[in-house]
C-alpha cells in the first residue's frame, strides 16, 4: 500500500481528482479547493482544466471524498468566470446524490445551489430541483423543497 500511495501522490491535481483510489481523489479535491481559492484572475486557465470534472466531484461514491469534492465545487463556482458552464452537470448530481445525503453534505449542496443562483443560473437550479421533486423519496423531496424555498427567498 505504501508504494501505491506514493505513486498517486506524484500525479498532477486534476489526475488525482479522477483516480480510482478514494484517498487520491480526496487529496486531489483538497488541492483543487486551495488552487481555486488562490487564483487572482477569474479567467485563469487553471479553471479550464476542471470544467469537465465538476460532476465527478459532486457524485463521488466515497462520502468523505464527496464532501471535499463539494468544497472544491463551491470554491470553483465562487471564483471561476466559467462556472456558469458547469451548472447543467453539477445541479443534477446535487439533486440525485447530495440533497438526500448526510446533513453536512446536504448543507454544502444547498450552498452550491445558492451560489449558482447568485451567478444567475437559477433557471437550471429550478428546473433540476423540480425534476427532483418527482423523482425523489419523501425525505429527499423535503430537502429539495427546503432548497427551492431558500432559493426563492434569495431571488425576491
Amino acid at each position: 500500500m505504501g508504494d501505491d500511495d506514493s505513486e498517486w501522490r506524484k500525479l498532477p491535481t486534476d489526475d488525482k481528482c479522477v483516480h480510482k483510489v478514494w484517498k487520491a481523489r480526496l487529496a486531489g479535491y483538497e488541492e483543487a479547493t486551495n488552487l481555486f481559492k488562490k487564483q487572482t484572475n477569474e479567467k485563469s486557465p487553471e479553471f479550464g482544466k476542471y470544467l469537465g470534472l465538476m460532476k465527478k466531484f459532486v457524485t463521488d461514491n466515497n462520502a468523505i471524498a464527496q464532501e471535499k469534492g463539494l468544497e472544491a465545487v463551491l470554491a470553483f463556482v465562487e471564483n471561476a468566470a466559467d462556472a456558469k458552464k458547469t451548472a447543467g452537470e453539477v445541479i443534477p448530481g446535487i439533486v440525485t446524490k447530495v440533497l438526500n445525503a448526510r446533513p453536512k453534505t446536504k448543507e454544502k449542496g444547498v450552498e452550491i445551489c445558492m451560489m449558482y443562483i447568485e451567478i444567475e443560473r437559477q433557471d437550471i437550479v429550478q428546473e433540476e430541483i423540480m425534476k427532483g421533486f418527482f423523482q425523489q423519496t419523501t425525505q429527499g423531496g423535503l430537502s429539495l423543497h427546503t432548497s427551492s424555498h431558500r432559493g426563492a427567498k434569495m431571488l425576491w
